[in-house]
């Protein structure tokens, strides 16, 4: 299979890959059905933040890159994403060329909680973070190495991650993450020791008179203390029905 009229990066190389619709700015996103694929959270962060179009952005942990193609739908223009697994790397490269967006998205093959050097310490203005969700011991164990590292703590915890934010972006700058509640004292604990305040969260919930699942949070370094609670997401209005919020994302065609 190819993709017509564009470079060799858009070949499907195995029958594991699949090719899907963002359906935002009529953009595709090369997957693989043995590698982790993204999910509605990832659309939740890529809209949670209030971007500004002259900042640096990176996003640790990009998998395929969805999150920088559709903060590129938001007007974000310098954004670097960090993946160290090689198979999501290449995805996320062809999925860049995919959808001409080599100006925008600079593809970094690395693990972002070893980027220390003076070039990587405060380079960014904002940082978008969708980290995994379970400690190690936490949940059914996936048979993939690799879909296992994504979902679980095997190698950094929520602390390493957000040292790892905090080295990274400037002074004053934003860390946006999006994570399960039933961990948010892990996350708001691990931002206060390395001094990324939240600012900002929000809780997101399947859909009106259902607990919430997810939580958006904007952290700032060294930013100062006060916290808004902005109000509930609704992800659906009724089942298989998206809200109206969701529902304009997906509306800019």
């Amino acid at each position: 299979m190819t993709c017509r009229g564009l470079t060799s990066y858009c070949l499907m190389k195995n029958n594991l890959e699949r090719l899907d619709d963002l359906l935002i700015d009529g953009m595709k996103l090369w997957q693989r059905t043995d590698q982790f694929r993204f999910a509605i959270d990832a659309v939740l962060l890529a809209h949670f933040p209030k971007f500004n179009e002259r900042r640096r952005y990176a996003d640790l942990g990009t998998g395929t890159g969805v999150i920088p193609l559709l903060m590129t739908a938001r007007g974000v223009k310098d954004i670097t994403a960090v993946e160290v697994n090689p198979v999501l790397a290449d995805l996320a490269r062809r999925n860049i060329v995919l959808n001409h967006k080599e100006s925008e998205i600079t593809l970094v093959e690395a693990d972002y909680c070893r980027l220390e050097g003076s070039e990587w310490v405060e380079r960014f203005d904002g940082i978008v973070i969708n980290p995994p969700y379970f400690t190690a011991a936490q949940g059914a164990q996936p048979q993939s190495a690799d879909v296992n590292l994504a979902r679980h703590e095997t190698v950094y915890d929520i602390l390493d991650i957000a040292k790892a934010a905090a080295r990274l972006v400037k002074y004053q700058g934003q860390a946006f993450w999006i994570y399960p509640v039933s961990r948010l004292m892990d996350l708001l604990s691990a931002l206060k020791e390395v001094k990324l305040e939240p600012k900002r969260m929000r809780f997101v919930h399947s859909m009106p008179g259902k607990a919430a699942k997810l939580v958006l949070i904007e952290a700032r370094k060294a930013g100062q203390v006060g916290l808004i609670t902005e109000v509930p997401l609704y992800i659906y209005d009724t089942p298989n029905v998206y809200s109206e919020e969701v529902r304009s994302w997906y509306e800019r065609t």
